[in-house]
């Protein structure tokens, strides 16, 4: 499989996973909700919502605010579109040329904000590249998988990023612009 065949295939199992959000998780940490609105009617709408959502009957409410992956340190534009690198299950090493190839590709493109999504603890070398990173640890314990639970939670927060598969990071330039022109 190539590497825009796989970019491919992990943005249709990114959207799969956003189409089904982990609801309880999504509200638990909206801290907007806790907000009490002014209008009594937005009250009202917001109770009357909160019961059909324990009825089963409505998705529950998450506050619609904007996910901003830039940090506030660099020089992004700001509309910068969100370059999910999804990196799992790579070595520390490799991980490390994959970032130094997306760091040449991104030098001189200020629309793109990087968000690494690692399963490596590098967080001196992550520090240095600016970018935003996505840790997702192994933890073993019972009940259901943390990484799973949080794989489905970050395909929902980027579901309208650029999405590239980490291997992306050492492609070639026509793979590299079959991947942008795919991806907006």
């Amino acid at each position: 499989m190539n590497i825009v065949e796989e970019t491919f295939a992990l943005r249709r199992e990114l959207v799969a996973l956003a189409a089904k959000p982990e609801w309880d998780l999504l509200t638990r940490y909206d801290l907007l909700s806790k907000k009490r609105l002014p209008c009594f009617r937005d009250r009202a709408f917001r109770l009357m919502r909160k019961c059909l959502a324990a009825t089963g009957l409505f998705p529950p409410h998450v506050t619609k605010y904007p996910w901003l992956p830039t940090l506030k340190h660099l020089p992004l534009a700001t509309n910068a579109k969100a370059l999910l690198i999804w990196a799992l299950k790579v070595e520390r090493t490799e991980l490390r040329q994959i970032c130094e190839g997306f760091l040449r590709r991104l030098e001189d493109n200020p629309l793109f904000a990087p968000v690494l999504v690692t399963d490596v603890a590098d967080f001196a070398y992550f520090s240095r590249l600016g970018w935003l990173v996505e840790y997702l640890p192994e933890l073993s314990g019972e009940g259901p998988s943390y990484v799973e639970r949080k794989r489905c939670y970050l395909a929902w927060r980027y579901r309208g990023a650029l999405i590239v598969a980490a291997s992306a990071g050492m492609a070639s330039e026509t793979e590299w612009s079959a991947l942008m022109e795919a991806g907006l």
